[in-house]
Parts: structure tokens; sequence; C-alpha cells
């Protein structure tokens, strides 16, 4: 089979998908998870039928486009494909870096004018020098005047290395990207937030956008982590539920020491004993992929709709080398 590519012909091995065969023929197209879920690897369709699996959770007006993750593009026949830019591009400034913990860090973004998001979406982060980019969920709000990431430091880590020292350094961003975010509803309906690591940060700006808008009913989010440091936010989070009756906080702990509040119940236990009425709630789940994913089968086995479980999976780079 044939791939054209701005303006040059590549032979496609069966079975092998459009990213790999660009990637082999190092024809430069940006990708990070190769798993159909950061959306890094979009690409447009000029000449050539789209798989179905390829345009998985794409917005409807995308896919009318012919835009597709190309790691996930197997084709069947010739294809003629080319560049697509599915959401804006600008340009914005590190305002702030700061430790939350001694493995997170809060990094603060000037919001360019024209950004419009929805708390819990994500962006894609690059640097100019290089291109390295990366995807970050926002746990800032709408209302707010920057833009928020909760950043894990990984060992050795290209990008989260970077960051730790860029205050005042320019960066571009792609997005927003991403359905996790607060649906506001008509009828008042129980929210279950569920995240591990850094999957708190898009829950933290779903959770604060529903307050603020007056969310009536219960809420219950439950934050976990491999030890009590984990918990970046957990003295933020008690605070937030001191102050709104209708919410609950609470955390598991794998390892260590169990402080005030805190659970050694496996996280899957905590949301299985949850109090809410778990088919009518509608549930955020973000971190860990795996645990993600386990939970939104056990969640949609239990009675809630897969239209009210919104998952997030948090993916490391396809090439552990380039984290």
């Amino acid at each position: 089979m044939r791939l054209s590519f701005e303006g040059r012909d590549y032979e496609l091995n069966s079975g092998e998908s459009v990213l790999d065969c660009l990637d082999r023929h190092q024809a430069g197209v940006a990708s990070f998870c190769r798993n159909g879920v950061c959306q890094t690897c979009l690409l447009r369709s000029e000449e050539g039928a789209v798989p179905a699996a390829a345009q998985q959770g794409l917005k409807e007006t995308w896919k009318a486009q012919g835009w597709f993750l190309s790691c996930m593009c197997r084709p069947a026949a010739d294809m003629r494909v080319t560049r697509c830019e599915g959401a804006g591009q600008h340009v914005a400034r590190v305002l702030e870096v700061h430790s939350l913990s001694a493995r997170v860090l809060r990094v603060r973004l000037t919001r360019p004018a024209g950004f419009d998001y929805a708390a819990g979406q994500f962006i894609q982060l690059s640097r100019p020098a290089d291109g390295l980019m990366r995807p970050y969920s926002l746990a800032s709000t709408p209302d707010e005047p920057f833009l928020e990431l909760h950043v894990a430091r990984l060992a050795d880590g290209r990008f989260s290395g970077w960051l730790a020292g860029a205050q005042g350094e320019e960066v571009t961003l792609r997005g927003p990207f991403g359905e996790c975010f607060y649906v506001h509803e008509p009828v008042a309906r129980p929210l279950l937030l569920v995240g591990t690591g850094t999957g708190l940060a898009p829950l933290y700006g779903v959770l604060r956008t529903a307050i603020a808008a007056g969310h009536a009913a219960a809420m219950r989010l439950i934050h976990g982590a491999a030890d009590a440091e984990g918990l970046y936010l957990w003295s933020a989070l008690r605070a937030l539920a001191g102050t709104h009756r209708q919410l609950e906080c609470s955390a598991s702990v794998q390892d260590g020491k169990v402080e005030h509040g805190m659970s050694s119940e496996p996280l899957q236990a905590l949301v299985r004993n949850c109090d809410l009425p778990l088919a009518d709630a509608r549930i955020y789940v973000c971190g860990n992929p795996d645990f993600v994913r386990g939970l939104r089968k056990q969640l949609y086995l239990a009675g809630t709709p897969l239209a009210r479980i919104h998952a997030d999976p948090f993916l490391p780079p396809a090439d552990p080398a380039h984290s």
C-alpha cells in the first residue's frame, strides 16, 4: 500500500500504522503515548478511508473533516494525508514554578488571549528550543487568569526536569483537548472523582468548577498515592471539604504512615464502599492507565452508563528514554 505525505510517497507495510510508517521514514510527526489518548499525532486524510479505530474519542466535527490519530490508523488501502491543527496553537510564558511535594511541581502559565477551555481538559505543551512536547491536564478553572499544571517530576525526565527551572521561559501550547470536564445538568446528580498521583490535577479543576456552579448534590473525591507525600493537595482538599457540606474527601495510601483522614484500604475498595448511588452518579477517573481502565470497567458493570464515566488515563511516553 502507498502512503502519501507532504509530497512524498512511502511504502506502507501490511498492518503498519501511519505513524510507524512515517517514523520509519523520519517524516517528523510529533507523538507521545502512541496509544490513541494524547492526540499529539493528529493528521488529516485528503484521500482514503479512515478506520473507525483511528477516530475513536475525537470530536464529530474533527471526524467530518477527516482528522485521525495516526498511531491508531492501519489503512486497508492507499491514503494521502497531511498535517492538521485539531486545536489552536498559542504562546505562553511560565509564570511560576513551585514544589507541591518532592515529586510534584505546580506550574503556572500566562493564559493566552482567546484561549478558552473547560476545567479538566488537557493541553499539549512544547518548548520552542527543540519542539519536545508533553500533554498536561489543567488544574486551573476558566475564571482564573493563569493556567495551572501539576507536573510529576520524573527521574531524568527531559521535560519535567526542564520545567523545574523554566520560570520566565516561553512555551507553546496546543489545545484544549479531552472530554473530562464538569457537565452542567438540569437535575442535581452526585459526583464521584477518583484519581491516582497527578491524576488529581483535572479532578481539582472539575471539583472547583462544580462548587462555583452551585452543585448541590453530594460530591466525593478519592485520591490514591503510594505514600502520604503523594497526596500533595491533601490539606487544601480537607479545607475545601470543611467549607462545603456536600463534599467529602478521602485518600488511599499504599505504604507508610497513614495520617488523619487517610486509609490503608486499596483505592478500589474505597470506591466500592462509597456511599453514593454509583448507577446514578457522574464519575471522573484519572491517573494510572491500568487503574483507570479497570475501574471504568467495574463501574460500568456496577450499572453506571459509559456516557457518565469520564476516564483520563495518564500514559507515559511510548519511549521511556524520552520522558
